[in-house]
C-alpha cells in the first residue's frame, strides 16, 4: 500500500492544487486524495484481472478423443495400473515405394489370396520390404495406394532371405509367400483392420498383450517427437492394435514413420537388454478410453491398382 500510495503522490499534486490553512491541512487533504485513487486504482486493476481470467465455464476441456489425437492425455493414477510388464522393443514403418521402372527384369507385383494381381510390380527390394513390414504404400503419380499383409498361404513369390539378416526360418519362408490387401487408410492397418497410428500403435505378442490393450510407458512421457510438420510431446499411452511374426514374449513392435526417423531410439533400442516399464490401462480412464476412441475401426479394403 506505501509503495501504491508514493506512486499515485505525484498525480495527486499535480491535479489537485494545494488548498488553503497551512501546511497541515495541505498534508492532511493530499493524503485523502492519495488513498481515495489508491484505493480507486486498486480496484481498477481488480477489475481488469477478474475479466481477463479465464473461467471453468469459458475454458473448454479436451475431450479425451481429441487429447489422444494431440498426444495430450492425463498422466493415470499409479494404483489403477496394471503389474508392470518390463518389455522391450523395435520399431517398424509403412516404406512408401513407387513401381519399379518398366527395365527393371526382378519386380514383382503385390498379389492377393486369390493369386491376382492388386499392384504395379515393384522392385524387389522394395516388395520384400513389404512383406517384413507387413503394409507399403505405393505411389503412382499423384495417388498413393496403402496394402496390407494378409497371410502366407500362397506358392512361393519371391525369396527375401538376403534382406531378413537373422530372423527365424518361418518367418523368412512366411515372406517368400506373402500375400495383400488394399485398404483404405493412407498408412496401412493391424489386426481387426485397426488403423496403423505413428508412435502409438505397437504390434504385440497375444499371449502376453491382449489386443486392443492400451498401455502406459512413463518413461515415453514427455518425449518430444515432428510428426506432419508439428512437434508433439509424447503422453506416454501405446495402444495394441497389430501382431507380428517376429514378435514374442515381451517384445513390442512401435509403429514408426521410417527407419531413418526414430526419435525413441534410446528407449525403443531393438535389443532385449533395454527394457522399460510398462502398465496396463484398465478400461474406464480417460487415457485408455480416449486411445480406444482414437483407435477405432476405421480400415476398409479399398480398389487396388
Amino acid at each position: 500500500m506505501d509503495r501504491l500510495l508514493a506512486f499515485f503522490r505525484p498525480i495527486s499534486q499535480g491535479l489537485f492544487p494545494a488548498p488553503e490553512g497551512g501546511a497541515e491541512a495541505t498534508l492532511a487533504q493530499s493524503e485523502k486524495r492519495m488513498r481515495f485513487y489508491a484505493f480507486a486504482g486498486l480496484f481498477a486493476i481488480a477489475a481488469c484481472a477478474t475479466a481477463s481470467a479465464p473461467t471453468s465455464a469459458s475454458v473448454p476441456l479436451l475431450s479425451p478423443y481429441v487429447s489422444a489425437i494431440a498426444f495430450a492425455l492425463p498422466e493415470p493414477e499409479p494404483a489403477k495400473l496394471g503389474p508392470d510388464l518390463k518389455l522391450w522393443a523395435t520399431h517398424y514403418h509403412t516404406p512408401i515405394v513407387r513401381p519399379a521402372p518398366k527395365e527393371i527384369s526382378a519386380a514383382f507385383p503385390l498379389i492377393d489370396r486369390e493369386g491376382k494381381w492388386i499392384s504395379a510390380p515393384l522392385r524387389h527390394r522394395d516388395w520384400c520390404e513389404a512383406a517384413l513390414q507387413g503394409s507399403v504404400s505405393v505411389k503412382s503419380g499423384a495417388k498413393s495406394t496403402a496394402y496390407v499383409y494378409v497371410d502366407s498361404n500362397g506358392p512361393e513369390q519371391a525369396n527375401c532371405d538376403e534382406y531378413l539378416g537373422n530372423l527365424s526360418e518361418g518367418v523368412k519362408a512366411a515372406t517368400r509367400r506373402a500375400r495383400f490387401m488394399p485398404v483404405s487408410y493412407a498408412l496401412g492397418c493391424g489386426v481387426r483392420s485397426i488403423p496403423l497410428v505413428p508412435f502409438r500403435t505397437i504390434a504385440v505378442d497375444p499371449d502376453v498383450i491382449p489386443l486392443e490393450s492400451v498401455l502406459y510407458v512413463p518413461e515415453l512421457r514427455g518425449i518430444q517427437f515432428e510428426y506432419d510438420g508439428k512437434t508433439y510431446t509424447h503422453d506416454g499411452y501405446l495402444f495394441a492394435g497389430d501382431r507380428g511374426g517376429a514378435i514374442r514374449g515381451k517384445h513390442i513392435d512401435v509403429f514408426m514413420i521410417d527407419d531413418a526417423f526414430a526419435p525413441f531410439e534410446q528407449l525403443f533400442a531393438s535389443t532385449a537388454k533395454r527394457t522399460f516399464s510398462a502398465y496396463i490401462v484398465p478400461p474406464g480412464t480417460a487415457g485408455g478410453a480416449g486411445v480406444k476412441q482414437h483407435q477405432a475401426g476405421q480400415c476398409k479394403e479399398a480398389d487396388g491398382k
